[in-house]
């Protein structure tokens, strides 16, 4: 979220080291050359006290689908977490504002791609 990207970049890192838009207009954080985040040392997150929300509530995630709150299938440590009422409320407030960034910046592009003349 903007929010994560504005305080991880007051931290000294610029934007085009940690993130990315992907092609839904989400921004998401780059992973190494060792397939990991890039604030991963092997060891730990370096970027621990400041990391974005989605990395706090992980590996709790929002499933589109059935529109609430789910593990992870991915993680391996998934049984090992609940998901509280605390969790689910949150996630429920971050979504639309994830889902609203991604809206601007997909709309920002459309518009410069129109005075570029792009398909």
């Amino acid at each position: 979220m903007n929010e994560d990207i504005k305080r991880i970049a007051r931290l000294g890192y610029e934007e085009d080291f940690f993130a990315i838009t992907n092609a839904e207009g989400f921004k998401v954080l780059k992973n190494s050359n060792e397939g990991r985040c890039v604030f991963h040392d092997g060891t730990q997150c370096t970027v621990y006290g400041d990391r974005p929300k989605g990395c706090k509530l992980y590996p709790i995630v929002f499933d589109e689908a059935s529109m609430s709150a789910v593990k992870d299938h991915f993680c391996p440590y998934r049984d090992e977490f609940s998901i509280s009422q605390k969790t689910k409320k949150e996630l429920s407030n971050v979504y639309p504002r994830f889902i609203s960034e991604s809206s601007n910046r997909m709309q920002v592009k459309g518009t410069h791609r129109e005075r570029m003349h792009l398909p």
